[in-house]
């Protein structure tokens, strides 16, 4: 006898209830996975992103802030600071190195960050097209930038105030595409990156108030573009008579301004004086990296918990719903389990082809549920890069998935236990005599 043959048949006789079993066995798996893949992901991307930076300096505000922008790219920083006030932390003995960040301008919702080709380095960067930028206003971009803004080698275009739908450009300065960065999977390939002396050149006839090239929202843009942009145009307007060399030799060193500037420590006596020597200081906030993504990850990992138990929960009701199947089959059934015992077949058997519904049941709730999780990943991936422009994939395929199918093939078995002993019991004589 056939045993999965039979399986299979008794599934298709019940078509709703074996069909809403592997639904619910595919919901709960779907669930549980899309989490899993999100958060490896987003962790991922932190820790590889993180780049070993100690610690972050910046204008005072939030912490959070401060290290999504300035590390990550994501979200508005908290405001700018004078360059001349890092240079203590640049000559402190006990740091190796520092970076700066210039943030505020974009081009067609991708980031202009202005920093310098040590910023490149932390992400073991490389060369796909032309060179690294030499010359202010000369850009590289990242490979996600190329491909989505039709950018090439040679190309000119113009930045403008915050990100996304740009409402005011810098009509007097072109950025110059000199070089386009390999695909590395990091922060890199989302951004366009510049020397920090390109953001004095655009902005360097900005009012020095309020910070002079922080991100702003579409609404706060288009205020300030009808308040100011008069006055900025006559400015500009000036500028644009100016040769960059100018700007740069006449530029005050009150305007050269950055928005935050990474850390990398010599030795970790660094980590009991600079923080405290630099949160004293009434402009500037001093944010060490690790501490908040640790914080972010507390945050998400609240949220996560609470749903991947909803998913588990839903995987505890489909093996209930395997189980009711099955045993109100076996009511249904104790005639047809007769005869197949009288043709022939022994106690063991049916109890396997009974124990095989359960198994089939849980191999098609995986199926479904491996298919369902990475697709629903694949359109979650789009969402996410269209607001954050970090690049996710449902092609992604997690260890703990192996032993998450494989405690749904337990569970289908456990499912159908009860109802096989009722078939393996089955009293030939006492069936056929009613």
């Amino acid at each position: 006898m056939d045993i999965f043959k039979l399986s299979w048949k008794n599934i298709l006789h019940k078509p709703l209830n074996s069909g809403l079993s592997v639904i619910l066995m595919a919901s709960g798996l779907s669930i549980i996975i899309v989490l899993l893949l999100t958060n490896h992901q987003i962790t991922e991307k932190y820790e590889k992103n993180l780049a070993g930076v100690d610690l972050v300096i910046g204008a005072k505000g939030s912490p959070t802030d401060l290290i999504l922008s300035s590390i990550y790219q994501v979200g508005n920083p908290t405001g700018n600071i004078k360059e001349q006030q890092t240079l203590m932390i640049k000559r402190n003995p006990f740091v190796e190195k520092t970076i700066p960040i210039s943030l505020g301008d974009s081009y067609k919702n991708y980031r202009i960050v202005g920093t310098n080709l040590e910023y490149l380095k932390l992400y073991d960067y490389s060369i796909e097209k032309g060179n690294l930028f030499e010359n202010p206003m000369e850009v590289v971009i990242g490979s996600e930038v190329a491909k989505n803004t039709n950018l090439n080698i040679g190309s000119e275009f113009k930045g403008g105030h915050g990100v996304g739908e740009v409402l005011h450009e810098h009509d007097e300065f072109l950025y110059k595409v000199v070089g386009i960065l390999k695909k590395n999977n990091t922060v890199l390939d989302q951004i366009i990156i510049t020397p920090k002396e390109s953001a004095w050149i655009v902005h360097s006839g900005h009012s020095d108030e309020g910070g002079s090239f922080e991100l702003k929202s579409k609404e706060e843009v288009e205020n300030d573009t009808t308040h100011q942009h008069e006055d900025e145009h006559h400015e500009h307007h000036h500028n644009h008579a100016s040769s960059i060399e100018e700007i740069l030799e006449n530029l005050p060193e009150q305007k050269k301004e950055i928005t935050a500037l990474l850390v990398f420590y010599k030795n970790q006596r660094a980590k009991f004086t600079i923080p405290g020597q630099v949160n004293n200081n009434s402009v500037m906030m001093a944010v060490e990296p690790q501490i908040e993504v640790q914080k972010l990850k507390q945050i998400m990992s609240a949220g996560i918990d609470g749903i991947t138990l909803m998913g588990y929960f839903i995987l505890a009701i489909s093996a209930v719903s395997v189980f009711i199947s099955l045993y109100n089959s076996m009511k249904e059934r104790v005639y047809e389990i007769a005869l197949i015992r009288v043709m022939g077949a022994s106690k063991v058997q049916v109890f396997l082809s009974v124990l095989a519904e359960g198994v089939l049941l849980s191999v098609f709730g995986c199926i479904l549920g491996l298919l369902v999780s990475h697709f629903g990943m694949h359109v979650v991936a789009k969402l996410l890069q269209e607001n954050y422009n970090y690049e996710f994939s449902g092609f992604v395929f997690l260890k703990e998935e192996i032993y998450l199918y494989a405690g749904a093939l337990v569970i289908g078995i456990i499912a159908s236990t009860i109802p096989a002993l009722m078939a393996y019991k089955t009293n030939i004589s006492n069936v056929l005599n009613k």
